[in-house]
């Protein structure tokens, strides 16, 4: 009988996970045997998921028809689950027309009592690692935990998976806690009567913040109201249901998500999503998920998010000046460049005052030695080079802190429900494009390094 590998050929799958054999050319099956096929797979490193019933068949009969079978298959793993968190308190917050007292009734707190279950955690599965054909172990991904913990008046009771309130309140979720904070409320405009609020819970504002003021909460802050040039933080969210006339100075700040009427001329900085009404005209905007602005234009200013911006209109008919940046934010993105230029030139200038040195100090070991003015000169050259390393420390710590990127490149989008005008620069991480054309319902994205716009 000829030689198996004559007869056969065996193709093994890329990722090791079945194997075939093609029949080269006519045999004698009686002179072939189980054992000694199996035994030749066996040879070839093949000894995981061998399909005992086509070996058999291919060892006992020749089939003129039969040009390749499957004849080993391997066992892939099966991931873990993640773990979940459901929350089980109600926390609706529409209020009905019979509930409305006056049109800046917009939403209702919603509030905890203590001892009420806030949320149940499921913990993640581990999963079921799998064998590819030549009997090595496929690991499988165990699934991820949930990563919330208890927060103030909030308390975990481990062996239920469950979190309960100790205090009456309302509850905030952060990215890793849970919160029940009490609310302190105004009844109307921020005043001298009033002063500046910082409250280690959630704030309530039924009236307008003038110019000048501060409203910090750990929790959220609902402002029933305008906002002028005000400054407003929030370590949970923040809703503001008229808008902001910033004039440049008003800031808003939100751990979670900013809600607002509209945007004009501010500054707005969340570390989820940006909800706009309305539009949002020459301003800062930077969320480090979503920015809608749900009926109106962005226009003008920079807008910045990891994963998508979504609007009606982008820029204007006047070709007004607009900066659009997803997947980073632009700003630290600019003073990033900034900064390592200046870094640059301060290595620049280190090896500079090096060689300087260097040479200097040779010149020390010879006996001549350095004159007065070469002593003064090193002396200076010590100093110079220790504040430039300094400030090179300085600047690689800087650039350090700047979080310049907020999402995968690949997956963020620019959508646009009506028209993406002129004059629009988009910069999807280090790629930019400045629209040229009018462009109507369409969606723009990153494709193989290349801005590409589509239609909706």
């Amino acid at each position: 009988m000829e030689p198996i590998q004559e007869i056969f050929k065996l193709d093994v799958s890329n990722d090791k996970m079945s194997a075939s054999l093609h029949v080269k050319q006519s045999y004698n099956a009686e002179e072939l045997t189980f054992g000694t096929l199996k035994k030749w797979l066996n040879d070839k490193g093949i000894v995981f998921g061998i399909d005992t019933s086509a070996v058999s068949k291919l060892a006992t009969q020749y089939n003129e028809n039969l040009n390749s079978i499957e004849i080993a298959t391997g066992t892939p793993p099966i991931h873990g689950v993640n773990g979940k968190i459901d929350f089980l308190s109600e926390q609706d917050d529409v209020i009905g027309m019979e509930e409305k007292r006056n049109f800046r009734d917009v939403k209702k707190i919603p509030t905890l009592t203590t001892g009420e279950k806030i949320a149940k955690i499921t913990d993640p599965t581990f999963g079921t690692p799998g064998r590819n054909i030549f009997n090595k172990v496929l690991p499988a991904k165990p699934g991820k935990p949930v990563r919330m913990r208890a927060g103030k008046n909030v308390e975990y009771k481990e062996e239920e998976r469950t979190f309960y309130a100790t205090a009456d309140g309302k509850m905030s979720v952060g990215s890793n806690k849970i919160h029940v904070y009490n609310t302190y409320e105004v009844q109307g405009d921020l005043s001298l009567k009033t002063g500046n609020l910082k409250f280690i819970g959630s704030i309530i504002i039924r009236g307008n913040v003038p110019a000048g003021y501060r409203v910090e909460a750990e929790g959220d802050i609902h402002i029933y109201g305008l906002v002028e040039s005000a400054y407003i933080e929030a370590g949970g969210s923040v809703f503001i249901s008229e808008g902001i006339a910033g004039l440049r100075k008003g800031t808003v700040i939100a751990g979670v998500d900013v809600t607002i009427g509209y945007v004009n001329q501010a500054i707005i900085e969340s570390g989820r999503n940006i909800i706009v009404q309305n539009s949002i005209m020459h301003s800062h905007c930077v969320a480090k998920q979503h920015i809608y602005c749900k009926s109106g234009n962005i226009i003008g200013g920079v807008c910045s998010a990891g994963m998508t911006i979504e609007a009606k209109d982008v820029g204007n008919k006047m070709n007004t000046k607009t900066e659009i940046a997803i997947g980073i934010n632009q700003e630290n993105h600019q003073q990033e460049a900034q900064l390592t230029k200046e870094k640059e030139e301060i290595l620049s200038n280190i090896e500079k005052l090096r060689v300087l040195g260097d040479n200097l100090k040779a010149k020390e070991k010879m006996s001549e030695g350095l004159n007065s003015k070469e002593r003064i000169l090193l002396l200076k050259q010590r100093n110079t080079m220790q504040q430039a390393e300094n400030k090179l420390s300085d600047i690689e710590a800087e650039i350090g802190s700047l979080q310049v990127e907020l999402g995968d490149i690949d997956q963020v989008k620019l959508i646009v429900k009506g028209s993406l005008y002129p004059n629009v620069d988009l910069n999807f991480g280090k790629y930019k494009k400045t629209i040229k054309t009018v462009q109507k319902f369409t969606q723009v994205y990153l494709d193989n390094g290349e801005i590409t716009a589509q239609p909706l």
